[in-house]
């Protein structure tokens, strides 16, 4: 009996150690069906897809859209490599992204320069550390290399190949995306990939068929593959060489092999286990057209045909190069650690490429004419109020024809920005288009103003401001979407909500609405429950929470709400202010992180506060106050803000009995309200000059019009 309860044991003890060796084996040696590729084709243009079947046969069972590129210093170069691969927007430029073979050479080099190896990776960047360098002053204080180490923190395996070396450079930048935290990558081949072929710039090009071969090889042990297919970034670095037809003539022959490519590569990914991604990190072709946004492909797994949509930007066909790695690390049901951006969903869209052009137009349209359109509208406003100062000053009469004209220009330049933004729910996509459509709307306006210049209809275009933006926020965008006084997703700083300028027409709209409720109704209530309206709109999470739109926003109301009760601006009244901005400001952070899952600035900021320290508050304010100080020292806004400030405080010298009474009413305390709030919002935004002298030169042009209106300050 015990004999056979000694071989039964021993043969439980066998078992188990066979069990345990089995399973360690499977652990160390387990075989991936499941793949995410990306298929690097730098300098791609809607155009350039006409001529590439296999790509564009992508858009009719997968997702088709446009990616904004920008890194921290532009639209080009290494920068829009790292951004993807790290939590916030980083630098990098080719001397920073010296990735090798990891041979016996070039290994030393790296374990001299960064760490020694503690297992066997392909492929390495031995300037490492120049790159950290490179970062350690940014304001974003980005996680470089997140992506890489999340996956390599989950078990799995990385892999890059080819390059865009050009005759005079080593360019290795699509290699930014799959490294990790040093710099390494698990498998590829980055040196040993380029071929002779005397048709391609250069003379030589990406050899495709070797390529193919190793991801075949490789594609059961990396999870995470990109391929840098070159050519075209060496066409463009080529370019200034040949002529147009030259150009041209090549760019079809490498734009034919990228193709070629992508149909092999589709003949060895299975559709149902794996992701696949075609981007262009930087944008497209210059020599082509000057579209910064680039195209973008998703196709395979969990990817329904029609357009991307992120809750970055919230916009249909339009996501950010910081989703890319979310959406990678998601697919492998890991936890996007350090990263900043949002998984990448899709919207159903019948013909995803018209779509897209057509956005593509208007978008691109709208980024080319924005600045020179507010900057002549911001000249022609102070041209106009300066003329009026001067003919105020010498007392020169306006109750005649030429008064006439003057309020009715005033009244067309008080409800300019109201024009770009009804222009805007036209389809226009050249300036020709843009240009007609604001000469009619202008001259519709002004025959509407010549009839009916009063001083109700300042006041009707003062709620039509409100009541329009209102609307706007809470159908997320749509009235203002295409418009010059609304946010650019090519900029990227904001893609929905409410943006700087927008919020500088709301301030002057609310605030100004609120004094004339107040003086119309009456009713305190109603005028702080209109500026309470403007506070939860634009700083809701589920809206965008614009944060500094938000404090200003919320200083005039409280500024308001003084006047009100009759009490003065001290001390005491300061501090009371600045806590309930704190709480307020606190409890929309709240909101956002537990409603949102992807949070907006404001949530994410809280987040990163938690994990990295009070330092984040510091670079935030040194970015804010860096911006605004650049802005104020090359800005037009800054002679704008000024010289409305100037023929403010003239007016209210040579008007004191008028300017004094309309202080005492419901309108002059909006006014005030209005000042508050514009100078809070210069202070609290990274571009909040444009806010305050748009809400500035606005509430110039009410002050001016009420003067020479010649009538009595009170609500007809």
């Amino acid at each position: 009996m015990r004999r056979t309860n000694r071989i039964v044991t021993l043969l439980i003890i066998l078992l188990l150690l066979f069990s345990y060796e089995e399973f360690s084996y499977c652990n160390d040696n387990f075989n991936i069906d499941t793949n995410v590729y990306i298929v690097v084709v730098n300098k791609l243009t809607l155009s350039d897809i006409e001529k590439m079947p296999n790509l564009k046969g992508l858009m009719y069972d997968g997702s088709f859209g446009l990616m904004n590129v920008r890194g921290i210093s532009g639209y080009r170069g290494a920068d829009s490599f790292i951004t993807i691969n790290a939590s916030n927007k980083a630098f990098a430029n080719n001397e920073s992204s010296q990735f090798h073979n990891m041979d016996s050479r070039f290994k030393k080099i790296y374990e001299n320069r960064v760490s020694v190896l503690d297992k066997d990776y392909k492929v390495g960047n031995i300037q490492t550390g120049r790159l950290y360098n490179q970062n350690e002053n940014n304001k974003y204080s980005p996680y470089l290399g997140a992506l890489g180490q999340v996956l390599h923190n989950g078990g799995l395996k990385t892999a890059v190949f080819g390059n865009s070396d050009i005759d005079e450079e080593l360019i290795r930048t699509s290699a930014l995306i799959p490294m990790d935290s040093k710099g390494l990558i698990d498998y590829g081949n980055i040196d040993n990939i380029l071929i002779e072929d005397g048709s391609y710039p250069y003379g030589f090009r990406t050899d495709y068929d070797k390529i193919l071969n190793e991801i075949f090889h490789i594609k059961s042990k990396a999870s995470l593959i990109v391929v840098d297919t070159g050519d075209l970034s060496r066409l463009n670095s080529y370019s200034n060489f040949l002529s147009k037809d030259g150009f041209h003539e090549k760019r079809n022959t490498v734009l034919e092999g990228i193709d070629v490519f992508i149909g092999n590569l589709l003949n060895i990914i299975d559709k149902d286990k794996s992701l696949l991604m075609v981007l262009s990190p930087n944008s497209g072709e210059e020599r082509i057209d000057g579209n910064r946004l680039a195209p973008i492909f998703l196709w395979g797994k969990g990817v329904e045909p029609g357009v991307p949509i992120s809750s970055t930007t919230n916009r249909p066909g339009i996501i950010s190069n910081l989703d890319i790695s979310p959406t990678i690390v998601n697919f492998f049901n890991l936890t996007a650690e350090n990263m900043s951006g949002s998984i990448i969903k899709h919207i159903e869209k019948e013909d995803a490429f018209s779509y897209i052009s057509s956005i593509n137009g208007r978008i691109n349209l709208m980024s080319k004419i924005r600045s020179k359109t507010l900057l002549t509208y911001g000249t022609i406003s102070i041209i106009a109020v300066l003329i009026i100062l001067i003919m105020l000053i010498f007392k020169i009469k306006l109750n005649n024809r030429i008064g006439e004209w003057l309020k009715t220009i005033l009244l067309v330049l008080f409800s300019l920005p109201v024009i770009l933004i009804i222009s805007s729910l036209f389809y226009i996509d050249n300036l020709l288009k843009f240009v007609i459509s604001l000469i009619l709307l202008l001259g519709l306006f002004a025959y509407t103003f010549k009839r009916f210049n009063s001083n109700k209809m300042i006041y009707i275009i003062t709620y039509s401001y409100f009541i329009l933006i209102v609307l706007d926020i809470l159908f997320n965008g749509y009235i203002t979407k295409f418009s010059i006084m609304s946010h650019d997703p090519i900029i990227g700083a904001r893609y929905f909500g409410i943006g700087n300028e927008m919020v500088g027409l709301f301030l002057t709209a609310s605030t100004l609405t609120a004094g004339l409720l107040y003086e119309k109704c009456e009713n305190k209530i109603v005028s702080i429950l209109a500026l309470f309206i403007s506070i939860a709109l634009v700083g809701h999470p589920k809206l965008g929470a614009n944060v500094g739109g938000t404090i200003a926003l919320l200083s005039a109301s409280l500024y308001f709400v003084l006047e009100l009760m009759n009490k003065q601006l001290n001390y005491k009244s300061i501090i009371l202010g600045l806590v309930l901005v704190s709480l307020a400001i606190t409890i929309f952070g709240y909101i956002d992180i537990k409603l949102n899952p992807t949070p907006t600035h404001l949530g994410g900021t809280l987040l990163s506060i938690k994990d990295k320290g009070i330092s984040i508050i510091k670079n935030i304010i040194d970015r804010k106050l860096l911006m605004n100080i650049r802005l104020v020292g090359i800005s037009s806004w800054t002679k704008v803000t000024i010289i409305n400030l100037f023929v403010q405080v003239i007016i209210s010298y040579i008007f004191e009995f008028r300017i004094n009474r309309m202080m005492n009413s419901g309108l002059g305390k909006g006014y005030l309200s209005c000042i508050i709030g514009s100078i809070v919002g210069f202070l609290l935004n990274d571009s909040g000059l444009i806010l305050s002298a748009i809400s500035i030169n606005l509430i110039t042009i009410f002050l001016l019009f009420i003067i020479i209106n010649a009538e009595e300050m009170t609500i007809e």
